[in-house]
């Protein structure tokens, strides 16, 4: 089973973090997955690589059954423990640990700029029913210095740190090339959707430490970070965060029938 050793190292001890500072998805984008795909009360949908459970808490009401697989161990327990009724499995998306056809769709958030993405995408194709399909979901913020005046300070504190982890195995877009290469999946269809987090600044300080590249500090540097991040927030009450949504749909190329 593959995964990136930032991804395992850095996640393994800030699962409590991650649930409580990371944002959610709009409901905008959870409908345009339920209906693209179809998916109803008898669906079984995958939620892969699906850190504390955003997608699965947003989509155990709208299909019948959600299984997550994750590939860090505290990550599958703050899923077992807070959502009962969904199946929670160890696996990365390279190793799916799934029967083929197992899934009516396939959701992965935040997560896929982490995969291997030939294997990954040969993998959920496989795992997917003949009429299935894959949703790619990323938030990114979308404050400015104008709205939020402490963010060029707090940029300045973190810039190091985010520049010295270097970049995500598939990032900056780069994992479509291959994904579109691999033609295990139609075209891909891309949309946008908006929506906010309200935080308190010790949330937004705990979403800040669950970032890979601030977890994967040494103690001290991290600890360092985060109190000259908690100073600079001292005095500030709620924080409101705006995000776009982007969201990539692809069906499930039909197989070819044998000659």
């Amino acid at each position: 089973m593959t995964v990136d050793p930032r991804a395992a190292s850095g996640f393994a001890d800030v699962a409590e973090a991650y649930q409580r500072g990371r944002p959610g998805y709009p409901r905008e984008a959870i409908d345009r997955i339920v209906g693209r795909f179809e998916l109803t009360a008898s669906s079984t949908v995958l939620d892969l690589a699906a850190g504390t459970g955003q997608l699965s808490r947003l989509l155990q009401r709208r299909v019948g059954h959600v299984i997550a697989v994750e590939p860090v161990a505290a990550m599958r327990a703050r899923i077992a423990a807070d959502l009962l009724q969904i199946t929670v499995l160890d696996g990365a998306a390279e190793a799916i640990p799934l029967a083929d056809a197992a899934v009516d769709a396939v959701v992965v958030g935040e997560a896929f700029h982490w995969f291997d993405v030939a294997a990954a995408s040969a993998q959920i194709a496989r795992v997917l029913t003949a009429q299935g399909g894959v949703a790619l979901l990323w938030n990114t913020p979308t404050w400015t210095v104008q709205d939020t005046p402490w963010l060029h300070a707090f940029r300045q504190i973190v810039a190091d740190h985010r520049r010295a982890a270097g970049d995500y195995p598939a990032g900056n877009g780069s994992w479509k090339d291959p994904f579109e290469r691999a033609g295990h999946f139609e075209r891909l269809v891309h949309s946008q959707a908006v929506h906010k987090q309200t935080l308190e600044p010790d949330d937004l300080l705990a979403q800040i430490g669950s970032w890979s590249w601030i977890a994967n500090l040494q103690s001290a540097a991290r600890a360092a970070v985060l109190d000259d991040v908690a100073a600079l927030l001292a005095g500030h009450g709620e924080i409101v965060i705006p995000y776009r949504t982007d969201l990539y749909l692809a069906k499930r190329r039909p197989a070819l029938e044998p000659d």
